[in-house]
């Protein structure tokens, strides 16, 4: 038997037909050829509360029961999206029976009628067709979430007297919508209706780099607190005029969560004034075409009403390329919440330009805001969520 001195083996695993990775902890030995697809069982919860067994873990839209899987010999297993991990495994013969349920957003995508998609899109390439509904890892609300990509035709919803489009089911199940105008307008098309606040500066001051922040104190990197940019004071008094002052209205919004990702790119560092440098979403969005729904705990704001990220934008088929396909496009320029660079003089933030290109601009530009909002995971519709017949929240 060899012998292993690391407290941590990764090692792959073929269960039956697919290959999952396994951290195995506080291992002092390991038989690896006893490790075989006969020590772990898998079931996945079915529509009528039922367990079957199957043949895989499942990729995304699962959660692992921790009360009804079980191992042997003490050992206790955890599982998310990147892997299963099985701690105080202390002898060979373990074995493992694996329980996955349904996670919340996955429960709402099937309340709405919709399914997912089990691939990943190429982000390098702008979506001008209706690609579906993706499943990615929701690094902010825990889960999977689901967002809408390309010529989406059935995330168009009715709430407070507007039309609004759905970008994506929160891992908590909320829907999160983008302001689409006082009514609906198909993909593609060129309206300066899908506008509620124009003429906007994200902000006034723009000489540190830290003016790219929602809020913003002194010459700190970031705050969730602090003096609000413009944006997020015109933003919210839009917000408080259109549904904050209607108890029907605001008794549908979920605190949602917002990222303004403040880090810098690997290899730079932050400074308030001098040398340029970029924040970490240029490279992720403009080079590595690496969106994500991750954010750190320092730039995450829980509010009523935020802006549209500018990793969300890559999400719906965005890229630093003209696309007048995709649901985002409307022929106006508007702001993201996500920082861009520092360019030794002035702040940078994302925008979407009036080609649906996700290109940047100074903090003191003038462009429009889409209001983003989130509604409560509890909320419930009619109808399909196409132009002709959408989601309906009902009782507002």
């Amino acid at each position: 038997m060899k012998k292993v001195n690391k407290k941590i083996i990764v090692l792959s695993l073929i269960l039956l037909v697919g290959i999952i990775t396994i951290s195995i902890n506080n291992k002092k030995e390991l038989n690896i050829k006893e490790v075989d697809s006969k020590k772990l069982a898998v079931y996945i919860k079915q529509e009528d509360g039922s367990y079957k067994e199957a043949n895989t873990i499942p990729s995304i839209g699962y959660t692992l029961n921790n009360e009804k899987s079980t191992c042997s010999n003490g050992a206790k297993p955890t599982w998310n999206n990147n892997g299963l991990n099985i701690a105080n495994l202390t002898s060979n013969n373990t074995n493992c029976y694996l329980y996955f349920d349904s996670d919340i957003a996955t429960k709402k995508l099937k309340e709405l009628g919709l399914t997912s998609n089990t691939t990943t899109p190429n982000f390098s390439k702008v979506a001008t067709t209706d690609e579906g509904i993706f499943g990615v890892e929701d690094g902010m609300y825990g889960g999977t979430s689901y967002y809408w990509r390309g010529t989406a035709t059935t995330n168009y919803v009715k709430f407070a007297g507007k039309c609004w489009r759905a970008i994506r089911v929160n891992g908590d199940g909320s829907l999160r919508l983008i302001y689409d105008g006082t009514t609906c307008h198909a993909n593609g098309t060129n309206t300066p209706d899908s506008i509620a606040v124009t003429s906007v500066q994200y902000n006034a001051s723009y000489n540190q780099s830290n003016y790219v922040g929602w809020t913003y104190e002194g010459t700190s990197q970031r705050t969730l607190s602090g003096t609000a940019s413009n944006a997020k004071v015109q933003l919210e008094s839009w917000y408080n005029s259109n549904i904050g002052n209607n108890t029907t209205y605001s008794s549908k919004i979920a605190d949602g969560k917002y990222c303004n990702d403040r880090n810098v790119q690997s290899g730079s560092n932050w400074a308030a004034i001098g040398n340029s440098f970029n924040y970490a979403g240029y490279k992720r969005l403009y080079t590595d075409y690496a969106p994500t729904l991750s954010c750190s705990n320092g730039d995450i704001y829980s509010l009523k009403v935020g802006l549209v990220t500018a990793d969300e934008v890559e999400f719906a088929g965005g890229k630093n390329e003209n696309n007048t396909s995709y649901y985002l496009y409307n022929g106006q320029y508007y702001w993201t919440m996500s920082p861009s660079w520092w360019n030794g003089s002035g702040a940078i933030v994302f925008r979407v330009d009036s080609s649906g290109n996700l290109d940047d601009a100074g903090v003191r530009s003038t462009f429009g805001l889409r209001p983003v909002i989130n509604l409560h995971s509890d909320v419930t519709f009619t109808g399909n969520g196409t132009i002709d017949n959408p989601f309906v929240v009902e009782g507002a």
